[in-house]
């Protein structure tokens, strides 16, 4: 008995000292040179020069303060969240002092290519009154237009990932006006706006560090490239256009569609939430720091290579690329590799709909191009300008030859499965 004892033991301490062997093994196994190239790149965050319009983006729906006002509060709220207790989301301090805007969503243009001027005839009062008292708000968002930037001081909680936000519903605010105007007939006004809402939109894609920035941005400019297109089918062909949407209006390069900002806005939220579960006990065992965020940018990093930047510029579709498949460095990384095989959403969409936007806007230029040419469209769009195209999608007249279309890239749940983008004309 005691031989046999003896023997299990051995045994025993056999299958430790391999499960050891096999840990140390696994845990100083090397990173993939494909991930850490990618872990350089979304850890390679630029800042965007220019002004930053965080705090006015923050402070929004406050009417009544200053340029001066609004980085103080947004300074102090940046403290009031760094030294909380609970990992609540706040919301600013300038609610309880402060009159606020309240939105009213029934007075939003919406991004999915429903006809806005139509809604605002049907029922002009009740825009009316979802815009009344809306002025102040309506100047800061034109302000917001020209910033270059939209840094927030906020740091993600490691526990929740999550951080504070802006009320970016409050963004869209200005579609509806604008197409009121329209419709009580100031056109000017609602052509120069809808053209700064689109600027804005721009900006925020161009220039937030989220990845709700970048939707929330390409919500507006696909918002209001469809209000001005439906505002110009109604004008003369010789219309002219303010001068704020020359900027406004130019096709899309590939910096403005490109996810790799919001992609590193992302990769930083997730190492803070990787960082905040090592500190637990018991976690070192089953979670390596550089494996698990070698395995998270490869879920990230395609939106900063140089196929996506090539993609974009062609606009043909980009390679989202999948994570890694379990290796010999997940047997000391269980936790991280886990993790990293649920990390987030389909984001193939994501990256479709910042290229369906670049497409409205090339349709918007193909329709004023159209206007002011004297043949019939079916003739002219044989010599479209190169610049109101790509190589992938050449817009062509609908069936009953009233829109200029192309075909969709992503899945828009609103736009009841349409599989063209299009414009009238």
């Amino acid at each position: 008995m005691l031989r046999i004892l003896r023997g299990v033991g051995w045994a025993l301490l056999g299958l430790l000292v391999l499960a050891v062997l096999l840990w140390a093994m696994s845990r100083f196994w090397p990173l993939a040179a494909a991930q850490r190239e990618q872990v350089r790149l979304l850890e390679d965050v630029r800042q965007v020069p220019g002004r930053n319009g965080f705090a006015l983006l923050w402070t929004l729906p406050f009417d009544g303060l200053g340029p001066a006002q609004r980085e103080a509060a947004l300074a102090e709220d940046a403290r009031r969240w760094q030294a909380r207790s609970t990992p609540d989301v706040i919301d600013s301090a300038l609610a309880a002092t402060q009159p606020a805007v309240k939105g009213d969503t029934q007075g939003y243009c919406r991004s999915t290519g429903e006809s806005c001027l139509a809604r605002v005839r049907a029922d002009t009062a009740q825009f009316r009154a979802a815009h009344a008292g809306h002025e102040g708000l309506h100047e800061r968002l034109d302000a917001l237009a020209d910033a270059e930037r939209f840094d927030s001081p906020f740091q993600a909680d490691g526990a929740t990932g999550l951080f504070p936000m802006p009320r970016y519903q409050m963004l869209m605010d200005g579609s509806g006006v604008h197409a009121l105007a329209f419709v009580q007939g100031d056109v000017p006004a609602a052509l120069a706006g809808s053209c700064r809402s689109v600027q804005l939109g721009r900006r925020l894609m161009r220039g937030g560090n989220t990845l709700i920035d970048s939707m929330i941005g390409a919500a507006m400019v696909r918002a209001n490239v469809h209000l001005l297109a439906e505002m110009l089918a109604e004008l003369p062909p010789d219309q002219m256009l303010p001068a704020a949407c020359e900027s406004a209006l130019q096709p899309m390069e590939a910096a403005e569609q490109s996810l790799c900002r919001p992609m590193q806005g992302e990769f930083a939220m997730t190492r803070a939430a990787i960082d905040a579960s090592l500190q637990q006990a018991g976690t070192v065992l089953v979670m390596d720091r550089e494996h698990t965020l070698g395995r998270f940018a490869a879920n990230f990093g395609w939106a900063c290579g140089p196929g996506s930047d090539a993609a974009l510029q062609a606009d043909r579709p980009v390679e989202v690329v999948a994570g890694s498949d379990w290796d010999m460095r997940c047997l000391a990384n269980i936790v991280g590799c886990t993790l990293s095989d649920i990390s987030g959403p389909a984001y193939q969409d994501y990256v479709a709909r910042s290229q369906d936007v670049a497409a409205v806007l090339r349709l918007l230029g193909a329709q004023r191009w159209l206007r002011q040419q004297p043949e019939g469209p079916q003739q002219a769009l044989q010599r479209l300008p190169a610049q109101w195209r790509s190589s992938t999608r050449v817009p062509v007249l609908s069936a009953d030859g009233t829109r200029l279309q192309v075909p969709r890239r992503a899945r828009e749940a609103g736009d009841k499965d349409d599989a063209m983008l299009s414009v009238p004309l």
